[in-house]
């Protein structure tokens, strides 16, 4: 990927008027986490610097994102 996006990358420009549910998965499709888009700061470092391996809008309030989960 020439221009990598990372989960706080995303996280810190994605603005909405309700509240956003947040589906963190794996690259394998298993849920990691659920939050709410304003309770991200609170993720760990590493979780915040994975790189984003897809982005799903399921409705208007969530959104699933697959993040890259293997080592390189």
């Amino acid at each position: 990927m020439d221009n990598p996006i990372t989960l706080g990358g995303f996280l810190s420009v994605l603005e909405s008027t309700k509240p956003i549910t947040i589906n963190l998965m794996s690259e394998e499709g298993l849920l990691i986490i659920t939050f709410i888009k304003d309770g991200y700061s609170a993720l760990e470092d590493t979780i915040e610097a994975a790189t984003i391996k897809k982005i799903v809008l399921k409705n208007l309030n969530t959104i699933d994102v697959t993040i890259e989960t293997n080592d390189p």
